[in-house]
């Protein structure tokens, strides 16, 4: 779950930072207001490709930085095998995004691929948009989603352990 975002210099945004709480959070607003901004920057976290019109004018970089709190023993595992120390309850992503469109990417201060942030996007943000698909259409998803609702956690970790 995610619980924090803070946007700098990302295309109108200067400096943001949005606290987000437990469940479903909504961005709403008037056309202009910034929404598109923040999703595009939870975006970059999440390992969509980056462009250098995405920098504020005059700033030399944008900066995304993201915390996640770990939500269960699916989600360790699952961040595990992707080669990430998965013992904290909290994961932080950063992105900078450079001028020359270039960017760099961090999980809890250490440097890290993109396509690792798109592998960690599918783990820890359910992001949508109009028209977008739903996680709840991936059988891997729905198998969590029903393991966490029956508290079947331990049962499924001695499960996977004895196959």
């Amino acid at each position: 779950m995610i619980v924090e975002l803070r946007v700098r210099d990302l295309v109108t945004i200067a400096d943001v930072t949005l606290q987000l709480g437990p469940g479903l959070n909504v961005l709403t607003g008037e056309t202009g207001a910034g929404k598109s901004m923040l999703v595009d920057a939870m975006a970059l976290l999440l390992g969509a490709r980056a462009e250098s019109g995405l920098v504020r004018p005059g700033a030399s970089r944008a900066v995304v930085e993201g915390a996640f709190e770990l939500q269960d023993a699916a989600q360790r595992r699952r961040l595990e095998a992707a080669g990430l120390d998965a013992e904290e309850d909290r994961l932080v992503i950063r992105r900078e995004v450079n001028t020359d469109g270039r960017s760099r990417a961090w999980v809890n201060g250490s440097p890290t691929t993109i396509g690792v942030l798109a592998r960690l996007g599918s783990l820890l943000v359910d992001l949508h948009g109009q028209h977008e698909t739903q996680s709840l259409l991936h059988v891997e998803a729905q198998r969590d989603i029903l393991d966490a609702f029956a508290g079947a956690e331990k049962e499924r970790v001695a499960l996977t352990e004895a196959v």
